[in-house]
């Protein structure tokens, strides 16, 4: 399920965003003189929320739709008998962008048991894009009995990309202060992206039309539980039966976007329709003359930091630009 959204629009037409976008009738909206991330008046129905800004301020208009907001919103969308597809689509179609998505994966049958997967990472038994897991886990003070249990993979401060698997049926148990045996098995993993990331998982799920499968995808492109070996070549150990079944046949997806397009094309771009006739002009003037100044200059030309860096993302294959 969809999860957690923000939506951008460049656009200061909230009634624009409430029609064609939402599809919510302004009166139902409440109106506040305020707002967060510095916009500067808010219009919310419950959980649903529309910020906007300034007319001098580019940022414009910006949709939130938090947990709650979500499951909110989704009523609409029933009532309207269309599919959070069909938003992806409108909120593309007026110029949207999507600077967060998280979506959930909510496994009652569970697969594997939480602390199970924190063992095969302190076993070396994992392999990921990820650097590092956080682990947060709890013990009850009266007879020391496990709580619920949490692994993050990823910064939530600095990725684009963020896991957080953990036992749901802890986390309500705890909310709700009942025994945790009322929920049964429960486990919730969440995928939570920002800016190029989130757009990509849109258009992938826009694309698939399965969200399940996206979701399974991405996880399976990043993380991966393997049976120990020999073989100093971790990459080559056993995947784990248990993760086979999770993940089932999906397909490894990868959510990344060469960026090379901003900077390196931009640069050849501007040589081949400004510099390239001048410096032809030049070689045809040092071959009838007999000289070689030009090649002598770009021989001892030095690229600047921007050069060098712009060279080596396009060359870079996108494996290596992954975390």
């Amino acid at each position: 399920m969809v999860d957690y959204l923000r939506v951008s629009f460049k656009t200061h037409d909230v009634d624009l965003i409430l029609n064609n976008v939402l599809h919510l009738k302004k009166e139902y909206m409440e109106h506040k003189e305020s707002g967060f991330y510095g916009y500067i008046g808010t219009y919310q129905l419950d959980n649903i929320k529309v910020f906007y800004s300034h007319d001098l301020d580019v940022r414009g208009t910006l949709i939130e739709l938090s947990g709650g907001g979500c499951r909110q919103f989704e009523t609409f969308l029933k009532a309207r008998k269309i599919t959070w597809i069909d938003f992806f689509g409108d909120c593309k179609k007026n110029g949207g962008k999507f600077p967060r998505l998280d979506i959930s994966i909510d496994d009652k049958k569970t697969y594997f048991e939480i602390p199970f997967l924190f063992d095969k990472i302190r076993n070396g038994e994992a392999i990921s894009r990820f650097k590092k897991t956080d682990y947060n886990g709890s013990l009850l003070m009266e007879d020391g009995e496990q709580g619920g249990t949490t692994l993050y993979f990823g910064s939530k401060k600095h990725s684009e990309v963020y896991f957080c698997f953990y036992q749901k049926n802890y986390e309500q148990a705890g909310k709700y202060n009942k025994p945790v045996e009322e929920f049964g098995d429960w486990n919730r993993y969440e995928l939570r992206f920002k800016n190029d990331r989130a757009n990509n998982v849109v258009s992938e799920i826009m694309t698939s039309g399965n969200l399940l499968h996206v979701g399974k995808g991405i996880i399976k492109n990043y993380l991966r539980f393997v049976e120990k070996e020999d073989d100093l070549n971790r990459a080559r150990w056993k995947t784990s039966h248990f993760w086979e079944v999770f993940l089932n046949d999906v397909e490894r997806l990868q959510i990344f976007t060469k960026p090379q397009e901003d900077f390196y094309d931009k640069s050849k771009r501007w040589y081949m329709n400004q510099a390239a006739r001048t410096r032809k002009m030049i070689k045809l003037v040092e071959d009838t003359k007999g000289i070689s100044d030009l090649e002598n200059f770009e021989d001892e030309l030095e690229l600047n930091e921007k050069q060098e860096h712009m060279m080596m993302v396009y060359l870079a294959r996108p494996e290596e630009m992954i975390i």
